[in-house]
């Protein structure tokens, strides 16, 4: 099933392909603090995002023989969120956001891999199938074209807990 998993941190405009091939590192910049609503299964969460975040942008870097084309890495440096459910229990979550999210293609999966380290926000929009909204706490990684549930397909050694689930009303 084709979805997207776009990682709060990616709200701040990440673009592709941009550097000059060897790794360029931004300072942090402020985050957009202009709310915005998330989906989950049923109904909507609103979102305040409150902090900054830097990118870190690779161009064709590669182990020989390449078996992945590293291509960016965003990462939250002091970012907070704060999620709320909707009326009349109005449920909210507040968490600090300082984790790393990197995008490589994997030639040997034929695939974007996407790796998530420390704390960080996943969502999978609607547009995609079942919505949803994960924190991410650890090593957990996914593919963009893999399997969407459980907890978002993320993998790996780390906790995922399923925000919509402690967000219903």
């Amino acid at each position: 099933m084709k979805r997207a998993l776009i990682p709060i941190a990616l709200a701040v405009g990440v673009g592709l392909f941009a550097g000059t091939g060897a790794a360029v590192a931004a300072p942090p910049i402020p985050n957009d603090t202009s709310p915005f609503q998330l989906d989950c299964p049923g109904f909507q969460i609103d979102v305040q995002v409150i902090g900054s975040s830097k990118s870190k942008y690779i161009d064709f870097i590669h182990p020989s023989p390449p078996s992945e084309i590293r291509l960016f890495a965003v990462t939250n440096a002091s970012t907070a969120v704060t999620l709320t459910g909707p009326a009349p229990a109005s449920k909210v979550v507040r968490t600090a956001l300082n984790g790393t999210v990197r995008w490589a293609f994997d030639f040997n999966v034929g695939d974007f891999v996407i790796t998530s380290t420390g704390r960080n926000l996943i969502t999978v929009p609607k547009v995609y199938g079942t919505p949803g909204v994960f924190l991410a706490v650890g090593l957990e990684t996914w593919t963009l074209n893999g399997p969407v549930y459980p907890n978002a397909g993320l993998t790996g050694p780390g906790t995922v807990t399923d925000v919509c689930q402690l967000l219903a009303p």
